[in-house]
Parts: C-alpha cells; structure tokens; sequence
C-alpha cells in the first residue's frame, strides 16, 4: 500500500469565507486529494496556521472536510484561533498539532479540504492540513 497521508495548504483572506486548501508548497496544482485504496478510515488530521495580524481583531481558523471520500458527510475540526488589539504587521502562529480521529472514508473518492475564518478578518492566514489514513 501506498502512503497512508494527504496534504494540502492555502491561504485565507477573508472571513466566514470558505477557501479551499488545494495547493501544495510549489505544486501549484497537485490533482485530487483521493482516498489511498485500502484506506478505511481518516485516523487523524495535522494542522497548523500563521497569520499577517494586519489588522486589531481576533478569529478562529477551521478546517472543513467534504467530498464523497467522507460517506458519513462533511466534518470540521478547529485548527487554532488568534487575535491582537493593536494592529502590528507582526505574524501570529500555530505550532502543528495534530488530532486523532476515527472516521469512515471512501477508497478511491475525493476529499476536498477548505479553511475559513470566522469570528472576525484577522488578515491573511496560511493553513496547512494533512490527513492521516488507516
């Protein structure tokens, strides 16, 4: 069997926008994120983030989960959140971290993955996810 991870990052500019993370460093356009035959199940997922902090606000980043890869339907798991009172042109970060999980997946099929800013626009933000199968 093949590798057992996906990964894909982007960058968010706008809040209670859903932005889908599909490229992957300098592939521009890596394909279908598809579930590797044999795969039964998405054991865990592996998330970090920064942002510019161009601006005085706070927000959360999410990361959603769609497609057919998914039979049970879509799933969203929390990727950090930050916020400043003064606006800086500093950076905000979040260490990677990862979360297990024990979800159905689809061999063959497709999984988009999407980040998105809510609560306030905190400026643009970088999302990288990989997904961890069993």
């Amino acid at each position: 069997m093949g590798k057992l991870y996906r990964s894909r990052e982007g960058t968010i500019s706008a809040v209670d926008t859903k932005t889908q993370l599909a490229t992957l460093g300098s592939e521009s356009a890596p394909g279908p994120l598809l579930v590797p035959s044999g795969a039964s199940k998405l054991e865990a997922i592996i998330t970090a983030m920064a942002t510019s902090q161009a601006v005085a606000a706070d927000g959360t980043m999410l990361a959603r989960l769609e497609g057919p890869g998914l039979p049970e339907g879509p799933e969203c798991v929390v990727v950090g959140s930050q916020g400043v009172a003064v606006a800086t042109g500093g950076h905000g970060s979040r260490s990677a971290h990862r979360v297990d999980l024990d979800i159905p997946v689809t061999p063959g099929n497709e999984i988009l993955i999407y980040g998105e800013n809510v609560g306030e626009d905190v400026g643009d933000t970088t999302i990288g996810v990989t997904l961890i199968f069993a």
